[in-house]
């Protein structure tokens, strides 16, 4: 059975007693009036949930006792608001007020908080409300504002408008103002245009700047509000910081720096921050620890972590180095000894056009071995050290050229191997026509190959496409398509390593599946045994090179496809993908085009030479016997 409550809701009964029920602005009011003094305990902790709290102190009241006539308020505001309209645009509660159009702001002199945004209102709509501490015109079309005279207000907010350009007098009368958000304007300076900033702007403590943009940070920031606790700079573009823009903000503990690369900036930039507990940006350069302050938390600086290189080293795995090396030595090693075999020591005169096609392969796939070198050298001289020397390795010839030597490399090598698809296809399907290649044709064929590569890979360099800073993107100078930072030639490289490249794959796939199926077909036919196990070879390297440069290629295409759709690819991914995966080809040709023949030929003259053994060996017995009898 359930007891019913004595006291009414308006009212609170005494601890420990069934008798007395007092209202409920009694509570707290500084007078015992519960036999045990209860009704004045806890008072520092006492929330009024469910009721009104009155101004300056612990009293609350039932909602039954607001505006009845009655001031139960030690400062009377529960009976203050009592005849108060709100607009017909607006939302209110209480003092505060949130406005989608234009009202007679003069009318309500005591406002407190105003929420304008979008409401087409400006500054002088509200020049005789002194009392305002919250006020917001953000999205409000203004281009040019009035000199403002709010002694309380503590918060402004005139994001999202068309000011250009801030003035002296602007700020002067806001002597508690503490929170600025000046956000999305065409500001082409925070600094006073006619005269040093004021010194009111001293006391904001919470600046947000974004989508304001500089180019290049200067001190100007730090000399207009030097006491700055919070600033966003997010989406500013800021690509430079220039001498000490953050050295006198020395108040500072929360910056946001993402949407912008902030590429250069000089190492003691953020060291001397000593309060700063928070720090967001794009470039995991500055959130390195020889970029931080001493006794920074490195888990409160947020930044993706770059692709390819860390802090320390260009290659920031050792596995990755590891590998990088080894795919160097098998691609220059492999390719310089298919080009010497190819040259000097092979004298088939046959297929012609194929050798030269191979010549010119293992060309293109030693120049991808120099390129690896290049790399593995330059991770070796900044090891350690990488931090301070990323923007003048990528910016530097050697990777310009190193960027340069992989794409040649890439396209000849792929524009190649579909010449040599071709030139197999047509001994194939015409075995007893003229449309062959011949050394002259095949020679000419290279030519136009090697001019289109070197023009694919040079096109990057011109004058007109050299702000993409096409080799420039990362510190393996390779400009991947799919990579977390969007960059000028972006299309051009997706357009070269993912479409044409897909293309060609195609071309390849099914030139050598025609090719394969022929030699099937004839191998049923042909009731040689010797023959068909030629063809079953044949066969089995052909399916080869279709399945390695399917392994290479395919992953490309994918991931591309799959970031233009805007699907993540992680950073691992795309590290094995370059380190692993790229160079794979430049490395597998030689022992696909070459070595397997050099192989091959090798068994067929063990064969040869053991046959003519036996049979020396054979008519030596026969003369042997034939002596005897």
């Amino acid at each position: 059975m359930t007891r019913e409550p004595l006291c009414p809701e308006t009212h609170f009964q005494c601890p420990g007693s069934n008798f007395y029920c007092f209202p409920v602005y009694v509570r707290c009011n500084g007078v015992f009036d519960c036999p045990g003094k209860q009704d004045e305990t806890a008072c520092d902790t006492y929330t009024c949930p469910g009721y009104y709290r009155c101004r300056s102190s612990h009293v609350c009241l039932h909602p039954d006792h607001v505006c009845d006539g009655w001031s139960q308020c030690p400062e009377g505001d529960d009976e203050l608001l009592c005849d108060l309209s709100c607009p017909d645009t607006c939302v209110c509660h209480g003092l505060a007020f949130t406005c989608t159009a234009r009202f007679a702001a003069s009318s309500y002199l005591e406002l407190r908080y105003l929420d304008a945004s979008g409401s087409g209102m400006t500054p002088r709509d509200v020049v005789n409300n002194t009392m305002i501490v919250y006020l917001s015109f953000n999205n409000c079309s203004i281009r040019i504002f009035d000199d403002l005279n709010f002694v309380n207000l503590r918060i402004l907010d005139l994001s999202d408008n068309y000011i250009k350009s801030l003035g002296y007098n602007n700020f002067c009368n806001l002597h508690n103002l503490r929170s600025l958000d000046l956000s999305g304007n065409p500001l082409s300076s925070l600094h006073p245009n006619d005269r040093p900033p004021h010194p009111v702007l001293g006391q904001v403590i919470d600046l947000d700047v974004s989508r304001v943009k500089f180019s290049i940070l200067d001190v100007i920031i730090s000399e207009t509000f030097p006491n700055l606790q919070k600033l966003n700079l997010s989406d500013c573009g800021v690509e430079t910081v220039a001498g000490e823009v953050f050295t006198n903000l020395i108040e500072l503990r929360s910056l946001d720096l993402k949407g912008s690369t902030v590429n250069y900036f000089p190492p003691q930039t953020f060291t001397s921050l000593s309060k700063l507990e928070s720090l967001y940006t794009d470039n995991y350069k500055v959130c390195c620890p020889a970029s931080l302050p001493e006794r920074f938390i490195l888990k409160k600086c947020e930044a993706p972590s770059d692709e390819i290189s860390s802090c320390d080293a260009l290659l920031r795995s050792d596995t990755y180095r590891v590998f990088l090396s080894l795919f160097a030595s098998l691609a220059l090693m492999g390719n310089a000894g298919s080009f010497i075999y190819r040259v000097f020591i092979s004298k088939k005169t046959s297929n012609l056009g194929f050798d030269v096609f191979v010549t010119n392969l293992s060309i293109a796939d030693f120049v991808m071995g120099v390129y690896l070198a290049i790399i593995g050298i330059a991770d070796r001289v900044y090891l350690g050290n990488y931090l301070w020397n990323d923007l003048k390795w990528r910016n530097s010839f050697v990777c310009k050229l190193a960027g340069f030597l992989c794409l040649l490399s890439s396209e000849v090598s792929a524009f190649i191997i579909l010449l040599v698809t071709l030139d197999r296809l047509l001994v194939i399907a015409f075995p007893f026509s003229v449309l062959h290649f011949c050394k002259s044709s095949a020679w000419i064929a290279s030519g136009i190959v090697w001019s289109l590569g070197v023009s694919i890979a040079v096109i990057p360099l011109l004058p007109p496409t050299a702000v993409w800073k096409f080799y420039s993107q990362n510190g393996i100078c390779i400009p991947i398509p799919f990579i977390r930072n969007y960059f000028a030639g972006n299309d051009y490289s997706f357009g070269v390593m993912i479409i044409l490249n897909s293309i060609f794959f195609l071309f390849i796939a099914a030139g050598q599946a025609f090719i394969f199926w022929s030699v099937r077909v004839n191998s049923m036919t042909n009731s040689d045994s010797s023959m068909k196990t030629k063809d079953l070879t044949i066969a089995r390297r052909l399916m080869t090179v279709v399945v390695s440069d399917f392994c290479c290629k395919f992953p490309v295409a994918l991931l591309g496809l799959l970031a233009a759709r805007g699907t993540p690819v992680s950073s691992e991914v795309i590290v094995a993908l370059v380190i692993f995966i790229v160079p794979l080809n430049s490395v597998l040709n030689p022992f696909l085009y070459t070595y397997n023949v050099m192989m091959e030929r090798s068994r067929k003259a063990r064969e040869v030479n053991l046959k003519k053994y036996f049979i020396s060996l054979s008519q030596k017995r026969n003369t042997e016997i034939t002596q005897c009898t």
